[in-house]
């Protein structure tokens, strides 16, 4: 049996010459076999030894030859997977690219190789198509409760009190959930709904401050904002987005009477905008953990509402937009999460 043998020095294997000869070994047998039963046939009728040395001279050039050109055939063909398996990035493809072997069990393992590709292709297209029913379903349901949504909100302003000032604090919670699904639904499909242009800080902070506003003010919590002049590359309902998972998450630790600080550093190839709270913070143990999908840490475990999926969304579509996204936190003393532009449009295209 052939075995291939990776090679770390060059990043690819090959076929090992020792290994093909086992695999051949019953046909060099059955070649001494024949060539000793040939000798003594020779030996027999009392030929010339210059006959039979010839004669075994060529018998024994016929089989090297023969071994030498199935090798090569067969190195040539695996080593040339093999780099251009190392090389790919996406291992399936890899029936698409390779050239068709020229020997028969090669070409019978290539065929196979075709068959198997086309079955797993069908069956990606079939959970393709049903994720994207599911989406589209998603999608859907995300613009038909806006409306009941937004019937609620008109009932509440009609009639004031504060009743309906908690339910209004209920809906918005409703509202935020709704679009994170609508996100986490697009998240897969974000280069057809987003486009990267030089955008304005300030109006996409100032946005999402006024949609807290009436948390800022029942709360009592101050915001001061810094640096909010210079203009980034990103697109504005994504930036906005991840802008309110952030400042909600700063709220909804922060105790009463805080302050949530908002600045922006220029940095040599980039901008680095700061969301910083004076809230419990998060432990040493769960911040690196932070930005994991469903990942909710102590202090999430503490409040029922954490999802776990606000910051992980906002580092998914960091990523699609990018741009980076860190955290630093002291325990009890706040948390600071930063989010660094490319200051320049050239940098999108590394």
């Amino acid at each position: 049996m052939i075995s291939f043998k990776p090679n770390a020095a060059w990043g690819i294997s090959f076929m090992k010459l020792s290994d093909f000869i086992k695999d051949k070994l019953y046909l060099i047998l059955s070649a001494a076999l024949t060539f000793v039963t040939m000798f003594l046939f020779l030996q027999a009728v009392h030929c010339n030894k210059q006959v039979i040395i010839t004669v075994a001279l060529l018998f024994w050039a016929f089989v090297f030859i023969m071994l030498t050109v199935e090798y090569l055939r067969r190195r040539v063909f695996y080593q040339n997977a093999y780099t251009i398996l190392n090389d790919l990035d996406q291992k399936y493809l890899l029936t698409e690219i390779v050239e068709e072997p020229q020997f028969i069990d090669g070409v019978i393992f290539y065929d196979v190789m075709q068959e198997i590709n086309k079955d797993m292709l069908e069956h990606v297209n079939e959970y393709k198509y049903r994720e994207e029913d599911y989406r589209n379903y998603i999608e859907m349901w995300v613009h038909e409760i806006k409306t009941p949504l937004a019937a609620a909100r008109l009932i509440i302003d009609n009639h004031d009190n504060e009743v309906t000032q908690s339910i209004a604090e209920e809906l918005d919670k409703v509202e935020n959930l709704v679009e994170q699904t609508l996100y986490y639904a697009r998240s897969t499909t974000l280069e057809k709904d987003y486009i990267i242009k030089e955008m304005p800080l300030q109006p996409s902070v100032h946005k999402v401050i006024r949609r807290h506003a009436k948390e800022f003010i029942y709360r009592n919590i101050k915001v001061e904002t810094q640096g909010l002049s210079e203009t980034v590359y990103s697109d504005a309902k994504w930036l906005e987005f991840i802008l309110n998972q952030i400042i909600s998450n700063a709220l909804k630790y922060s105790e009463s009477g805080g302050k949530i600080r908002i600045e922006t550093k220029k940095c040599e190839d980039s901008l680095i905008l700061s969301i910083q709270d004076e809230g419990i913070g998060i432990s040493l143990n769960d911040l690196p953990r932070i930005f994991d999908k469903g990942f909710t840490g102590h202090n999430g475990r503490n409040n029922e509402k954490a999802t776990g999926m606000g910051l992980y969304l906002c580092k998914l579509l960091c990523d699609k937009l990018y741009l980076s996204i860190s955290a630093s936190s002291n325990e009890g003393q706040g948390t600071t999460i930063r989010i660094t532009f490319p200051i320049n449009a050239m940098l999108l295209l590394k």
